[in-house]
């Protein structure tokens, strides 16, 4: 799965799990992009974040003095409307090269339609947004929204407060300018590493609860030998989507592996997490076993699927190289499949309110 900015900003121990998720609360509730939530709500400044960012997508980062001393002329090299429709401002012109400060350099379906219609090679350069819509203000005379306004003026208070107590030493910030660019298709094999992959987008916009689990299985489908998603319910895990060796598995619906007797599948149903390893000879293992192909393999791999804190389904996997190095991965894709069945829960009271 691509690495996300959530992925990056925790690994980087810039921000904890809770403030990500305070601000995409945030975002949700009042626009804007996740990074101006995180510059809003206080947990990074907005120096801290471009930088990062810069960093780790390959692209400069603009300072706002630059940003806020743009000549007319250079301004007037990108329409007024496609300015405004993508939150993009020229900075500069090298030939036919054009230098595009955006506060998403990533948006590669934008580069390419400004490419187009202005005949430019466009090289992206990177801000936070809040400064944008503070450009955008200046050069296209847009009003700027308040809470944007406030978001500056905060921002603009605390520099002011730093900069009577320096609090990072000449070598830190020096450190901090550096930034590895890259050009051409090396940065865009580079965006489209951070880009949302294709399992991630399908979950954020499926539909119902088959959509799901075809996901899912279609997904793991890639990369096991064998798969497949049990429904749990009534002491019971019960057959749901699956396949074997790329073959769906017939009658998936009539399987049923007791939840009662010592099993795998039960302990994983009763909460003790996942489980890695060879399955013991035992009815209800070998019953599972059975349904799965018939083969008794060196080690499988069963996992629960949680909804509101509460087991649902467990996936069994099979196959694979390196099965235990998969966990990461799978983990995070039951995640993002549980947050898909809770989109569909909301969906529902929205209709039934």
């Amino acid at each position: 799965m691509a690495i996300t900015l959530l992925d990056m900003l925790l690994n980087a121990r810039i921000i904890t799990r809770d403030q990500f998720d305070q601000a995409l609360r945030n975002r949700v509730i009042y626009g804007g992009k996740i990074g101006s939530s995180l510059i809003e709500l206080g947990y990074v400044s907005e120096v801290e974040l471009a930088r990062f960012l810069s960093n780790k997508l390959g692209v400069p980062y603009v300072k706002p003095d630059q940003l806020l001393s743009i000549p007319a002329e250079t301004i007037s090299l990108l329409p007024r409307e496609l300015a405004l429709k993508f939150g993009v401002i020229p900075l500069s012109l090298d030939k036919k090269r054009l230098n595009l400060v955006m506060s998403d350099p990533a948006d590669l379906k934008a580069i390419d339609e400004i490419a187009f219609i202005t005949g430019y090679i466009i090289r992206p350069l990177i801000t936070p947004e809040v400064r944008l819509v503070q450009a955008l203000g200046i050069y296209y005379r847009t009003e700027v929204d308040p809470r944007f306004q406030k978001i500056i003026e905060g921002v603009d208070a605390r520099k002011r407060e730093e900069a009577l107590i320096p609090l990072i030493t000449t070598l830190e910030e020096e450190e901090l300018e550096e930034a590895e660019i890259v050009e051409g298709a090396q940065w865009s094999e580079r965006i489209n590493s951070f880009a949302p992959d294709e399992i991630s987008i399908g979950l954020s916009r499926a539909e119902n609860r088959d959509e799901i689990a075809d996901l899912v299985i279609d997904y793991l489908g890639k990369k096991l030998d064998k798969a497949a998603l049990f429904l749990v319910r009534d002491d019971m895990a019960i057959g749901w989507k699956g396949f074997c060796y790329q073959e769906a598995i017939p009658d998936m619906e009539k399987i049923r592996i007791p939840l009662t007797g010592e099993s795998a599948m039960k302990a994983v149903a009763d909460g003790a997490g996942r489980y890695l390893g060879p399955l013991a000879n035992s009815n209800a293992n070998n019953r599972l076993l059975e349904a799965m192909g018939g083969n008794r393999p060196k080690a499988v791999l069963l996992m629960p699927l949680l909804i509101s804190g509460r087991i649902v389904n467990i996936l069994y996997a099979e196959g694979g190289k390196h099965l235990g190095e998969m966990v990461p991965g799978l983990h995070k894709l039951l995640l993002k499949a549980s947050l898909a069945f809770e989109v569909l829960i909301c969906r529902e009271k929205i209709l039934m309110l």
